[in-house]
């Protein structure tokens, strides 16, 4: 379990833990999860995000998944372009990741990297 899950509120500690075992879901599904309200959910993930427990993955839909380097490592995803799941694909290679902060001379905080195209659930129909 990563560090980043002690000391939360309670209701901040379930968001992560679902986050964690669940991998990557969006608010709604959260909301019915844990059987709560709307406001409660966003100003639990407004929490979490400043406290950089989770991150955001903006597609046509936000998600959520644990911001955790040695549980989670930085990955790629890949969206659907006809359902808008979004999937999690391998984690970078360490060699990858390194690449890519070297791309330019800026201070590089994230990285966020989205495939888009046509899941196969979606090819098959």
């Amino acid at each position: 379990m990563c560090e980043k899950l002690k000391n939360l509120q309670k209701t901040e500690y379930k968001i992560a833990l679902l986050l964690s075992t669940k991998g990557i879901l969006n608010a709604k599904e959260l909301q019915n999860l844990l059987n709560v309200d709307k406001a409660t959910i966003y100003r639990n993930l407004k929490s979490l995000l400043q406290k950089k427990v989770i991150r955001e993955i903006k597609g046509k839909k936000t998600f959520y998944e644990i911001d955790c380097n040695i549980h989670n490592p930085i990955h790629p995803h890949f969206e659907c372009i006809k359902c808008k799941k979004i999937f999690c694909l391998k984690p970078l290679s360490a060699e990858d990741t390194i690449n890519l902060t070297h791309y330019t001379n800026f201070e590089i905080n994230s990285i966020e990297i989205t495939l888009k195209g046509i899941c196969n659930e979606c090819k098959s129909n």
